[in-house]
């Protein structure tokens, strides 16, 4: 990547999630919870600026991506599932999200979770610059290699979410399918 290619990718390096600590630890409006996700996602995550609005978190509630207000307030609970839920669903289907988050929790403490996440996060970026770092390709060259690797990355990230994408399925043939019916 040439150094005028470098200097733009930057903010890849440098982006950084609050930790679960730095979290406010009082509830919140669903337009607090907004203009925070906003402030520390903003546009890496969304190009088109539309991070997060309040019809998305209601979605995710009600397909058990993250659990429900107490009173219409949200706690550092929820800021932590939306922050993973909006960098997650840009690369996996919302239902491998849930499974996945599901399944992390039973795993770890949520405080605990979400700050492994966070450093995967940011520790992904610096690792991708430093791959291309002085590899001197052109900017076209770059953002092909990219955007194959993204799309290998995510059919694995697919493949391994949910592992019957994988799996071939049993096909019947019309002779089957013409004697099951009688």
């Amino acid at each position: 990547m040439t150094a005028e290619n470098l200097e733009r990718a930057a903010p890849l390096a440098a982006r950084k999630l609050p930790r679960w600590e730095e979290l406010p630890d009082l509830d919140l409006y669903m337009d607090q919870v907004l203009s925070l996700i906003h402030r520390y996602l903003g546009r890496e995550e969304s190009p088109d600026g539309k991070v997060l609005t309040s019809s998305m978190v209601n979605n995710y509630v009600k397909m058990r991506l993250m659990p429900a207000p107490e009173k219409k307030k949200y706690s550092r609970v929820h800021l932590a599932y939306l922050i993973a839920i909006c960098v997650l669903k840009t690369s996996l289907p919302m239902a491998a999200v849930r499974d996945l988050l599901q399944q992390a929790v039973a795993e770890r403490e949520e405080s605990v979770l979400y700050n492994e996440f966070c450093d995967l996060y940011e520790d992904t970026g610096r690792r991708v610059l430093e791959e291309r770092a002085g590899d001197g390709l052109s900017r076209s060259s770059v953002i092909l290699r990219a955007a194959l690797r993204a799309q290998t990355e995510q059919t694995l990230a697919w493949m391994l979410a949910e592992p019957e994408m994988t799996e071939p399925k049993e096909k019947k043939h019309g002779s089957e399918k013409k004697s099951e019916k009688k």
